[in-house]
């Protein structure tokens, strides 16, 4: 490029650098897109992920074109838009560039050098969170505008080694510390644990026991959710007023979100990527994208909400409020929330629901309670063993731990009654249940337990029991992948 192109580009970006702070693509370009892909999800900063392993990151043009309807003008390789060419240009004057991941792990893009002026002429969005370490060609480099790349050591979670050599100490044990012994079901997973009163997360393969690094966290998780879909994490902290989400596959932190008040808990709806979030303090239920990274809505209640669950059979929403000791259900018409009162429990550990009922667990009566949800009213209570603290809903049953004698407790929903109290284990208190991605098995852990078990929820019994020396605070497990 010439002198004289060079600072006509120049005037270009900052004649147009503005607009591209806090975009997000034209309507009519991205019904176009959605419409040729359908997976295809726009992020908070415009990036559109189409999988776990395809990305394209956009490119603003100086001016937009006024047309008629969105067409592909050129794309390389030349084929059409749901066959993932590298280089999309719109007629409307915007672009799209997908993101590879070359042999030595790096973020690159396309390596054709002769583009449309078009392409080579667009801009970045400003405030795009990037992928670390990306490698832009010579030929697209104006397309950065002010946009800086993060290095992979400057925009990692991963300890560097003077933070390491700070965390020893002559008085841990060597010898199995922090063990977490994988077993076949964690084959071509990541496991990444938060330890008791830890603000670290260990990060294990099915190849090592002992972890293969660690994780720096802001502060100590209250919770962590996690999207299998987009493998991203939700990080609620005991302190602190914001929310965190974290890319586990590239190990960063990739959005902060401010809320009103210290978060309290948090529910997952699968089908469409959300997490709702309350907080107490704040009388919020907080609606979270895991698709765009982004808060969308604040719920605001009159209650104090605590333990949460969503039901996507109907997609209500079901919350405790621990100083009035009563449970609600939320359900919505239109843009509005209808909050229902359904009645009281002590000290609710988890609250559960289906079509018909929502079932709240009493941590200090040991009971389950059932309540119907067209009535509002308490259609039965049902004797726990002792200490109840977790529990997961399987199909039409429900699996209760037990944790101060280590009894599972089987719960069916159609009979409404116990079916099966098994005893897992005496060694610690297993307080935490966890299912593993793409099976029918739960990972059950606790505090000073020096195991871990597999527990099978088709099959009703513990299908192994395996040495761990750590304490699990929070688990994530997930399946490997690795961005093209």
């Amino acid at each position: 490029m010439n002198i004289k192109k060079y600072i006509s580009c120049l005037f270009l970006f900052v004649a147009f650098s503005n607009c591209a702070f806090a975009s997000k693509l034209p309507d009519d370009v991205w019904k176009f897109i959605k419409a040729q892909i359908p997976a295809a999800k726009q992020r908070f900063d415009s990036v559109v992920t189409i999988s776990d392993d395809v990305m394209y990151i956009p490119l603003y043009p100086p001016s937009e074109k006024s047309v008629d309807k969105i067409s592909v003008e050129y794309s390389y390789p030349e084929k059409s838009l749901n066959l993932l060419p590298e280089v999309i240009l719109f007629n409307n004057g915007y672009s799209l560039l997908k993101v590879f991941k070359d042999k030595d792990g790096n973020y690159t893009l396309t390596k054709k050098d002769d583009l449309p002026v078009k392409v080579r002429l667009g801009l970045m969005p400003q405030d795009m969170l990037t992928p670390a370490g990306l490698k832009i060609p010579e030929s697209l480099k104006l397309t950065l505008g002010d946009l800086l790349i993060p290095s992979k050591e400057d925009n990692t979670l991963t300890l560097n080694d003077s933070e390491k050599e700070k965390m020893k100490s002559p008085y841990n044990p060597v010898v199995k510390r922090n063990e977490f012994v994988p077993t076949v079901e964690f084959k071509n997973k990541k496991t990444f644990i938060n330890p008791k009163n830890s603000k670290f997360l260990e990060v294990y393969d099915s190849t090592s026991q002992s972890p293969l690094y660690e994780l720096k966290l802001s502060s100590m998780p209250l919770k962590i959710l996690t999207s299998e879909k987009t493998k991203v994490a939700l990080v609620l902290y005991w302190s602190g007023k914001n929310l965190e989400i974290i890319d586990l596959k590239d190990e960063r932190t990739i959005a902060t979100i401010p809320i009103d008040a210290n978060a309290s808990d948090v529910a997952y709806n699968k089908k469409e990527n959300i997490a709702y979030v309350t907080s107490q303090n704040a009388n919020s239920i907080y609606v979270i994208s895991l698709d765009s990274m982004a808060l969308v809505k604040v719920i605001r209640v009159d209650q104090k909400p605590s333990q949460i669950t969503y039901c996507e059979m109907d997609e209500s929403i079901a919350f405790y409020d621990e100083f009035l000791q009563k449970v609600f259900n939320v359900t919505r018409n239109g843009d509005e929330y209808v909050v229902q009162p359904m009645g009281t429990v002590n000290n609710v550990s988890k609250v559960m629901a289906d079509v018909a009922n929502i079932y709240a667990i009493s941590r200090t009566q040991d009971q389950l309670l059932v309540f119907d949800k067209v009535h509002g009213k308490l259609i039965n209570t049902v004797e726990l063993d002792k200490k109840p603290t977790d529990a997961i809903m399987y199909g039409t049953k429900l699996f209760i731990l037990c944790s101060k004698e280590g009894y599972m407790d089987i719960f069916d929903t159609v009979e409404g009654k116990v079916i099966s109290r098994e005893q897992l284990s005496k060694d610690g208190f297993y307080s935490k249940m966890t299912l593993i991605p793409n099976e029918n098995n739960i990972l059950i852990t606790g505090i000073n337990a020096k195991n871990y078990l597999l527990y099978s929820l088709d099959k009703m019994q513990i299908v192994k029991k395996q040495e761990s020396y750590i304490d699990v605070a929070n688990i994530i497990i997930i399946d490997k992948a690795q961005r093209l």
